[in-house]
């Protein structure tokens, strides 16, 4: 009599519940996937390095240098955190005092700095003073410039950011005889 009562109950409750237990994670897992696929990021960050700024060191001659990093984010989204700007020189003809800024952490040395930036909303923008400050006139790497060498190239390079092409700048920086 009992084996007549399960018959003609069809499918036990105990199965019912396995089959859920087993959907739910299916069902979680499809759902969250088109999620995953449609975030994708839209930030672009755009260095511009302001200058030349030109210093005049008299009657003879003039200084091109740079005295400001601006990071833009020209995209339509937040930049994560995380993203670099890598800041390039010739350390021979300027020495550079990157001022402190909230959220930027700054690795490296001169000729060479890495600063790690924090999230930057889209139309917003960093500005990092770079406080230029020029090498003795008696270095050697001035002198050539002096002589007629060629100038010297600051580059800053930005990465991390989803738009690519934009992200690279470059400024003159040396003697100009008068």
């Amino acid at each position: 009599m009992t084996e007549e009562i399960q018959k003609n109950k069809g499918i036990s409750r105990r199965t019912i519940v396995k089959g859920a237990a087993w959907s739910v994670p299916v069902i979680a897992a499809a759902v969250a996937t088109p999620l995953a696929a449609a975030s994708v990021l839209n930030d672009d960050l755009v260095p511009a390095l302001s200058g030349p700024i030109t210093l005049n060191l008299g009657l003879l001659a003039s200084v091109n240098t740079v005295n400001t990093l601006t990071i833009t984010n020209n995209g339509t989204d937040a930049s994560p955190a995380g993203a670099t700007a890598v800041v390039q020189y010739n350390p021979g003809l300027l020495s550079l005092n990157i001022a402190t800024v909230a959220g930027v952490s700054i690795g490296g040395a001169d000729g060479n700095y890495t600063l790690t930036l924090p999230s930057i909303p889209a139309g917003g923008n960093i500005v990092i003073g770079l406080g230029t400050t020029l090498d003795s006139l008696l270095n050697v790497g001035l002198l050539t410039s002096l002589l007629g060498g060629p100038q010297q190239v600051m580059s800053a390079t930005v990465t991390g950011d989803s738009v690519t092409g934009n992200n690279s700048t470059s400024q003159n920086v040396g003697i100009n005889l008068l």
